[in-house]
């Protein structure tokens, strides 16, 4: 397997979904503290489904990678679908990783969880300082 799948390549050249959004609903972030690794995600949830999301990231190519995949991939998802993913599922979603990349499918399976977690309970993660 090459080092990045096309689908990596082409969401780190090419994000979709980067900034955040003014009002969100809700906010999740993760940090991998090993790596150094950060999404945040913001997003707008109406009738139990996300309606709009944005995220900022910080980190290596596949976890930007991730973060645009993973706003795409949500997008119009009923939070209750969001909530089943696990890695193998965001790591599908990449088109594959190379086994040193495998952590920002965690990072990615982590954050979803996050936002519909803090969605039905109601918790906003403060916005987070994302190193530049």
């Amino acid at each position: 397997m090459p080092r990045y799948s096309p689908t990596v390549v082409d969401h780190f050249t090419n994000p979709r979904n980067a900034g955040e959004l003014e009002d969100p609903q809700v906010r999740a972030f993760i940090g991998n503290p090993v790596c150094g690794d950060q999404i945040m995600l913001t997003a707008k949830v109406e009738g139990g489904a996300i309606t709009e999301i944005r995220f900022r990231a910080h980190g290596c190519a596949a976890s930007l990678a991730t973060a645009s995949v993973l706003t795409e991939a949500a997008q119009g998802l009923p939070l209750a679908e969001l909530e089943t993913w696990d890695d193998a599922h965001v790591e599908t979603l990449l088109g594959g990783l190379a086994p040193d990349q495998r952590h920002v499918a965690t990072l990615g399976r982590q954050v979803a969880h996050r936002l519909v977690t803090n969605h039905r309970e109601g918790v906003d993660d403060d916005a987070p300082l994302i190193c530049a």
